[in-house]
């Protein structure tokens, strides 16, 4: 595998890069340069491998790959990815070499992600052929594993609440938020302040048995004020008056 892969310093103007999450930006350039890139843009990664290595929850890196990226697919029962523009912008050498390298791909990883490169890349697809059925479309499938698992802890209540659940993430075991509400968190209070703001209000949660609408207006309403407070009486000491 490639030692290094460079990024269009572009990316930043481009559109759709713009729209997209911190989160999401880490994920797309994680995928453009890890070192399990291959040529042809297609190569095997785990939802795992890429959570441990971006430190973003799995939860969220299933559900971004399943439906957030315009130019990125994933074949979720193959754990291959598909860099749609990967080798129109890191395509230098020897065509030959290239057509090599891109055959030694298609041998290597089993997965219908090659149909959509064949129709994508027909001058390096000479020697392809289609591969099994197409691609399925996952995110159907990850919605109904995230409704099984809410209904094995408490029982199928239905309805909106039920929904707004499923598009929620488990930080801890009784605090529950979205994605964008835990990186707002993130970027105005830093990743030490933030896991301790899940700690105070999981164990508060936990021990007194309190449930809340939203978790994350729970720790802007009183966790923040109790944790920074905290933290500055630790930082200054005790104040004594003067006798």
């Amino acid at each position: 595998m490639a030692k290094y892969r460079p990024i269009q310093t572009r990316i930043w103007k481009d559109p759709d890069f713009e729209n997209y999450s911190s989160g999401m930006k880490l994920i797309f350039l994680y995928l453009c340069t890890n070192e399990l890139t291959t040529e042809s843009g297609i190569y095997s990664v785990s939802t795992k491998t890429i959570s441990k290595e971006t430190s973003i929850p799995e939860a969220t890196v299933k559900k971004l790959l399943s439906n957030g990226f315009k130019n990125v697919q994933y074949d979720f029962n193959n754990n291959c990815v598909f860099i749609k523009n990967f080798l129109k912008y890191n395509g230098g050498g020897s065509p030959e070499l290239i057509r090599r390298s891109i055959r030694k791909n298609y041998e290597e990883f089993y997965t219908p992600l090659w149909n959509e490169f064949i129709d994508k890349y027909p001058n390096y697809s000479n020697s392809l052929e289609t591969v099994g059925k197409p691609l399925e479309n996952c995110s159907i499938d990850i919605d109904i594993e995230l409704e099984n698992r809410n209904n094995i802890k408490g029982g199928y209540k239905g309805g909106k609440q039920d929904k707004e659940k499923e598009e929620k993430i488990k930080y801890a075991d009784f605090v529950f938020m979205k994605q964008e509400e835990y990186q707002k968190l993130l970027d105005k209070h830093g990743p030490e302040n933030t896991s301790a703001f899940v700690e105070k209000l999981n164990n508060y949660k936990g021990s007194k048995g309190k449930t809340y609408k939203s978790d994350y207006l729970a720790i802007l309403d009183w966790v923040v004020n109790a944790v920074m407070g905290k933290k500055e009486k630790v930082e200054t000491g005790p104040k004594y008056k003067k006798i």
